[in-house]
């Protein structure tokens, strides 16, 4: 069907904001191409898997597919096996609110990690701009409707933006403040204003490549408390986290050594930002095959499913969430499905599709191909990968096309499985 994912750059795990149990997590970095060289650091991407007691997990091909594009186009991609899946930590609830909770907290990851990378990066705006940083938010089958739950952006930036000590938020913003550093360093190195030197001393260059594409294993928290309530079932499979950090501490001097300095990076800039100081990413959505009731209800036991901190705030209290889905109409947001899905009808994902693509000033963009909700037949994925690349051309800014606000007109936001995804570039606003 498609080729597994490459090995990951880093295998760590974070506790989950819901209960403080442990997630297995992934990193994976792209490589930089002429295809991804203006965004090569600014766009990251989170892929959920499908319902784990049917056997999902981040090893699924579904995930592999759309992983390997979002790779392709320059995304850092993370991945993340929901409680219970492949014998991580835990189990699959009834009601979904666990999972829910398990995706906010990555989602509060991948905010933390982006945002110690950004700042580092020269003329990055705090607030969304058409150059921001992105962040997609994706899942397939229940990793899509989980996806499409999770609350609006400025929600979990403020579960994460100051946190409590020793708090499952805390120490999630602590390991991304710390897997950040090897990303930055990994940038740096793909980057062309590294100095020649690095590149002529070319033993020195493939001991460090070999250390920053060697998979790594992260574990351990920075505090005795939080140690001491995480649940500790998938750590035993972790490297202890201080000789990690060590590790890469050894890369990033070696890098420094070769890095061209420039008057313009004070050491201000290599500080941890302030809570304060948050950049503001875009958000975008993919849902490939979203699941959606009857079945979705036995996987939520038919209760509503929405996002309550353990403050007891839910999403219900955002403006912007007010209407359901209303973070799928009002972001970029991509659903890819099949007419023959075996677990939601044709008639119910279409009528479901044309209703959020209809919404006054709606952005969603709606692809059925002829496919099953596997996505096994070799027509359905040319159709699926020619369908995202299409979306992530429009959505992904690049210096090469010229894009221009409300491109793309809601009239044009459905397609059926002849047509291509995207007719015109669609502007991207946060």
């Amino acid at each position: 069907m498609s080729q597994p994912l490459p090995k990951p750059n880093y295998a760590f795990n974070i506790p989950s904001i819901h209960d403080d149990l442990e997630l297995d997590c992934r990193l994976h970095y792209p490589r930089r191409t002429e295809q991804s060289s203006d965004i090569f650091g600014k766009a990251f991407a989170i892929f959920a898997h499908p319902y784990a007691t049917l056997g999902g997990c981040y090893d699924d091909p579904v995930v592999a597919l759309a992983g390997g594009i979002l790779l392709q186009y320059g995304c850092i991609l993370i991945t993340f096996n929901f409680r219970g899946a492949s014998g991580s930590a835990g189990k699959t609830s009834w009601t979904g609110k666990p999972e829910l909770g398990d995706y906010v907290s990555v989602y509060g990851f991948a905010l933390c990690y982006m945002n110690a990378i950004c700042h580092r990066q020269e003329g990055v705006s705090a607030t969304p701009r058409d150059d921001s940083p992105l962040l997609i938010l994706g899942g397939y089958s229940y990793g899509s409707m989980i996806a499409s739950h999770v609350p609006p952006r400025d929600q979990v930036l403020e579960i994460f933006k100051s946190p409590t000590a020793n708090s499952a938020e805390s120490e999630i913003k602590l390991r991304a403040e710390d897997l950040s550093r090897d990303a930055i360093a990994y940038f740096d190195m793909h980057t062309p204003s590294m100095s020649l030197s690095i590149s002529r001393a070319r033993g020195q260059k493939a001991e460090d490549g070999r250390h920053l594409h060697r998979a790594v294993a992260m574990g351990g928290y920075e505090s005795e408390v939080t140690s001491r309530r995480v649940s500790r079932e998938s750590s035993r499979r972790s490297l202890d986290g201080e000789r990690v950090r060590q590790s890469i501490d050894n890369v990033r001097r070696k890098i420094s050594y070769h890095r061209v300095i420039t008057p313009q990076k004070s050491e201000s800039k290599m500080q941890a930002p302030s809570g304060d100081d948050l950049i503001l990413p875009r958000i975008a959505y993919i849902l490939l095959s979203p699941l959606l009731p009857p079945i979705a209800g036995f996987t939520t036991m038919f209760s509503k499913l929405h996002f309550v901190a353990r403050n007891g705030r839910s999403n219900r209290a955002s403006a912007s969430s007010s209407v359901e889905f209303g973070e799928l109409t009002t972001n970029p947001c991509i659903c890819i499905y099949g007419s023959k899905d075996a677990f939601t009808s044709d008639r119910r994902l279409q009528h479901w599709t044309e209703g959020l693509r209809s919404r006054s000033g709606s952005r969603f963009v709606a692809i059925r191909t002829d496919s099953g909700h596997f996505w096994q037949d070799p027509d359905g994925i040319i159709r699926l990968q020619r369908g995202l690349i299409d979306w992530l051309k429009a959505v992904i800014p690049s210096s090469h096309s010229e894009r221009t606000e409300d491109a793309l007109p809601t009239t044009h936001r459905h397609h059926d499985s002849g047509e291509s995804a995207i007719e015109r570039p669609a502007i991207v606003n946060g």
